[in-house]
């Protein structure tokens, strides 16, 4: 029987830090193919990705994967937990998954088992930590990270626990399909936040700044596939931050309270702080800061900011499993996985759009964000709608 390890990711863009830890996974794991679960237009961030899908999935099967799969919209914009849960859930309605791998702060990785399982139960004390700390003005994601090294008698852990890395990959571990080893690999380099990084690697991150502010020599040292993205720089076929801000404060200078209500993400009154940012806001950037609250991480506002573009409601965001799982890419000396991973009951496994159900809210979800990713590209001539629907699965030979 095949083994599978999967991945989960963004690479926006694709760097050798990625590389690393796709070699290690198959390395660590055994497995024999590495699949990868990667987000489309959509990232976690709560920001549609600078770079087009097809180029991060062709990076990822040149330098290690076997095969690309899209994580839908529905999941790869959502908190950790609804990101991790989708991701899981492709997983787990798939044939031939044995692994995961994840990266993880160093320091972490002796606790995992033990986090993960505090997580799933979390035990009353561990709950009443965290209102406690809630009650000092603390983010959740702060409040848990410090709640919960309390509990563990280890407060040092808090900075490891706030990490991007640690969180995805404790929400993986919660999630985790029965029979499927976790597989977590020393991550090397700082947090995404940190701007110490030094070589030989750098997060994603610092690589999209450095694009953004013209320093291209970033990409050329860090990337092991930089053309098709000093290509894409080159030609402006990239997705700018505020791309879409007119839209978005059109979005909001139009909806009432009510209608604010209904979208996933909006609570404890959020929809009058949204509406009374938006009437004077005059982009994406300014509209979060006028919201933003020591409760409300940038992160958490910045997706609810796409889900009110998308018009994401708490309907829609209650899909608990995904209607099927789409094909972006694969090496032609694996197309046999393709036979293999059909072999369940669970979820379709798409390679072309004659396949892709039209009725279902998923695929009218993934293409209009696939559409509004085009409309907020640099380039006029890659704004048309439709492109996604008419680009083929890559099937990369090297």
């Amino acid at each position: 029987m095949t083994k599978i390890c999967g991945v989960v990711c963004e690479y926006d863009p694709f760097h050798s830090g990625h590389k690393h830890h796709l070699l290690e996974a198959r390395r660590q794991s055994g497995a024999d193919a590495v699949v990868c679960i990667m987000s489309g237009p959509i990232t976690q961030r709560g920001q549609f990705a600078r770079y087009d899908k097809y180029i991060r999935a062709a990076s990822a099967l040149k330098n290690g994967a076997d095969l690309v799969l899209e994580l839908p919209v529905r999941y790869s914009c959502g908190a950790a937990d609804e990101f991790a849960s989708g991701a899981m859930a492709i997983l787990a309605n798939l044939s031939g998954f044995t692994h995961l791998s994840f990266g993880c702060e160093p320091a972490l990785i002796p606790h995992l088992p033990k986090i993960a399982d505090i997580y799933r139960r979390e035990p009353a004390e561990l709950t009443q930590k965290i209102q406690t700390t809630l009650a000092t003005g603390l983010s959740y994601p702060a409040a848990h990270a410090a709640a919960t090294a309390n509990y563990l008698g280890d407060p040092e852990l808090k900075r490891s626990l706030l990490s991007p890395n640690a969180i995805l990959a404790l929400q993986y571990l919660k999630a985790l399909p029965e029979g499927i080893h976790p597989v977590p690999i020393e991550r090397i380099g700082a947090f995404h936040s940190d701007s110490s990084e030094t070589a030989p690697f750098v997060s994603a991150e610092t690589l999209r700044h450095c694009a953004i502010t013209g320093s291209l020599s970033g990409l050329s040292d860090y990337l092991p596939d930089a053309v098709p993205y000093l290509l894409a720089e080159a030609g402006h076929n990239v997705h700018e931050p505020n791309g879409l801000s007119e839209a978005l404060l059109y979005r909001l200078r139009t909806m009432t309270p009510d209608d604010l209500r209904d979208i996933h993400g909006i609570r404890e009154g959020l929809e009058y702080r949204f509406l009374k940012a938006a009437e004077t806001a005059t982009d994406r950037d300014s509209l979060i800061a006028m919201v933003k609250t020591r409760r409300y991480t940038h992160a958490r506002l910045s997706r609810i900011c796409t889900a009110i573009l998308l018009g994401l409601t708490k309907e829609m965001a209650a899909m608990a499993v995904p209607a099927y799982a789409r094909v972006l890419g694969i090496r032609s000396p694996s197309l046999y996985l393709l036979s293999d991973m059909k072999k369940s009951d669970g979820i379709p496994l798409v390679t072309r759009f004659s396949q892709l159900p039209a009725d279902s809210p998923q695929f009218r979800l993934d293409h209009a964000t696939q559409s509004l990713w085009s409309l907020g590209c640099t380039n006029p001539d890659q704004r048309t709608s439709g492109l996604d629907l008419r680009t083929p699965m890559l099937k990369i030979d090297e």
